[in-house]
């Protein structure tokens, strides 16, 4: 979503409301700011004294670390970056269980050789993270004959889904599953979570798929797994610095596919309804809607 686009598309729903590019537009007093609709942490929150809410361009709001405890911070949900992250790992997913990911390696390496293919049904997934991305998920895979499992930090029942919460519920899901699917929000208790120890509970060969966020895995480990082969395959689409740098070692893990952040994206027409609703919310008292808990960090 560039500037232009997010512009164009308040202009439409805010046609009396001024709207400025904080980064780059300097003709605006900042104590005019009450609102702001941004990916990133700005530099110095204390600039804008009257700044009332934050409102995250994703659903992902670990950025806002430093976002004093007054300010109310709203995360973004939209419908079709749901179903685009739905697809991205369905279709990771298919990737590994006919081979992709080895495949790619074996072009590289100019080999000839063919993989076992494992049907759908005896293909067990197990999704880390049971919010809306990964509920809908879980039964996205599930309609198509993989046999899915989930782990949320909350008990959860869904049906035909083994659901399990608690540190032993991952532990028995690593242990179990052919692929692991990361879709966890950041919080202290998932970063670096998928570490070596991690790794070494999960079945050898078996696959994972990472597009939660980068800093919930220690690359050297994962690299480490790979080349043992106690992680048959990888998609990754998030990392811990993004873009990912020319001199990461993640670009030469074995069989490995790497995205550039892509499983999903906000348009800009549905960010901007989204700010309109909760505005209106908020100028009429109501509760707003997609408000992060502080605390818990989603």
């Amino acid at each position: 979503m560039t500037d232009s686009d997010r512009i164009s598309a308040f202009e439409v729903v805010f046609r009396d409301l001024p709207i400025r590019l904080v980064r780059s537009d300097e003709s605006y007093d900042p104590g005019d700011i009450r609102y702001v609709f941004t990916w990133q942490s700005l530099e110095d929150w204390a600039a804008f004294p009257n700044l009332e809410i934050v409102f995250s361009v994703s659903a992902g709001v670990d950025q806002f670390v430093d976002l004093p405890d007054h300010i109310t911070l709203i995360k973004m949900v939209d419908p079709n970056n749901t179903q685009r992250v739905v697809d991205y790992v369905i279709t990771s997913c298919l990737a590994i269980t006919r081979g992709f990911p080895v495949y790619a390696e074996q072009q590289r390496l100019k080999l000839w050789q063919q993989q076992p293919i494992a049907s759908f049904t005896e293909t067990h997934v197990a999704i880390l993270g049971l919010g809306e991305i990964g509920t809908r998920t879980a039964l996205a895979l599930k309609s198509l004959g993989f046999r899915v499992s989930g782990w949320s930090r909350r008990e959860r029942a869904l049906e035909g889904i083994t659901c399990v919460s608690g540190e032993d519920g991952v532990l028995s899901l690593l242990e179990e599953a052919d692929i692991v699917v990361c879709l966890l929000p950041l919080t202290p208790e998932t970063r670096g979570l998928m570490s070596a120890s991690f790794f070494a509970q999960m079945k050898h060969g078996a696959g994972l798929v990472h597009a939660g966020r980068g800093a919930q895995c220690v690359f050297d480990d994962l690299g480490a797994a790979l080349k043992s082969g106690q992680i048959g395959a990888a998609v990754l689409d998030v990392f811990d610095t993004e873009p990912l740098p020319e001199i990461s070692p993640v670009w030469d893990f074995p069989n490995c596919l790497i995205t550039p952040h892509v499983a999903g994206r906000t348009d800009a027409e549905t960010a901007a309804r989204n700010v309109a609703e909760n505005l209106t919310r908020h100028l009429q008292g109501k509760d707003l809607l997609w408000q992060v808990d502080r605390e818990k960090g989603y």
